[in-house]
């Protein structure tokens, strides 16, 4: 909504009887820009968060350059809030990825030794700061990460529900009011060919309708007879 406003301030007819009570003041405009911008800043955090290629190291990177401009944020977003479950874990998979094994406290060490022997550091140079014109606000975070050959190896781990959440939410959808009788495991089949659409095409569809047919038919034959 406040998007299509900006777009259509400068074609309002501030002197229209109708619309000038609801037409913001000069001074209610300039905070209106400042918001617009806050709210565009942190839409592209969101919307970064929302992809599948983000990783631990992506998110931190994020949620550190949002506590830089927006210091009120740092009471839920920071390594230590009270909503990380497992501080530690999350810390030390990050500073993993990160190259910065050296740092690790006693308790991330503990939390993360199984995958210490995965995760093989080098050394790398941080890339140039600097915010590019063309970038959003979340890329500017990405791009002044620092990146190693140990980000890879632990890119598998997740960094937010996301998938569940959307994998619940597809749940909801297929398993309306008029499928409650479905079984279990069809339920379970059919949301694993929706959330693993690379691993079958149209033939395999075609190869499977057609060996239920082969396999339907023995029954009708036996039923003619």
């Amino acid at each position: 909504m406040i998007d299509r406003y900006f777009r259509i301030y400068s074609k309002l007819d501030r002197i229209d009887d109708q619309l000038v009570d609801f037409i913001p003041t000069p001074r209610e405009n300039v905070r209106l820009k400042a918001l617009y911008e806050d709210l565009k800043n942190l839409e592209s955090v969101n919307k970064k968060l929302q992809t599948s290629t983000v990783s631990l190291l992506d998110v931190r990177a994020l949620f550190d350059h949002v506590i830089k401009h927006y210091p009120g944020t740092e009471l839920y977003l920071s390594p230590t809030a009270s909503l990380v479950k497992f501080p530690d874990f999350e810390n030390g998979v990050v500073k993993l990825m990160a190259g910065k094994e050296n740092t690790l406290t006693r308790g991330e060490r503990a939390a993360v030794v199984k995958l210490l022997h995965t995760s093989e550091t080098v050394a790398t140079e941080l890339q140039e700061e600097g915010e590019d014109a063309h970038q959003s606000f979340a890329e500017v975070a990405l791009s002044q990460e620092e990146v190693t050959s140990s980000r890879e190896n632990l890119k598998w781990i997740p960094p937010t529900s996301n998938d569940v959440e959307r994998l619940f939410s597809r749940a909801g959808i297929v398993f309306s009011r008029l499928r409650r009788s479905l079984n279990p495991m069809t339920l379970e089949t059919i949301l694993f060919l929706q959330f693993n659409r690379s691993l079958w095409d149209a033939s395999a569809v075609a190869e499977a309708i057609e060996l239920g047919k082969k396999r339907t038919r023995p029954r009708e034959e036996e039923n003619a007879d």
